[in-house]
């Protein structure tokens, strides 16, 4: 649902399978969900495209999760 939410305004390519995402067990909070869909989009115009394609949101998630599960990572290490 925060997908369809932070997606409204935003044009999306035919490829898009906003279900794949919201299906992915990545246990997103809306602010990662708003982060990826604004990174996205900012792919997109980077490239001078009007629509944002599935590979975008592909490489926002990896973008927007990486340094979280990193730090994730660092704790654990950090307790032992």
């Amino acid at each position: 649902m925060m997908f369809k939410i932070d997606t409204d305004r935003t044009t999306l390519a035919d490829d898009v399978n906003l279900e794949e995402l919201i299906m992915a067990k990545d246990d997103l909070s809306g602010a990662d969900s708003k982060a990826i869909c604004t990174e996205s989009g900012l792919m997109a115009l980077r490239e001078r495209r009007m629509k944002v394609k599935n590979e975008d949101f592909r490489k926002s998630k990896e973008t927007v999760l990486y340094p979280k599960k990193s730090r994730h990572a660092r704790r654990i290490v950090f307790m032992n």
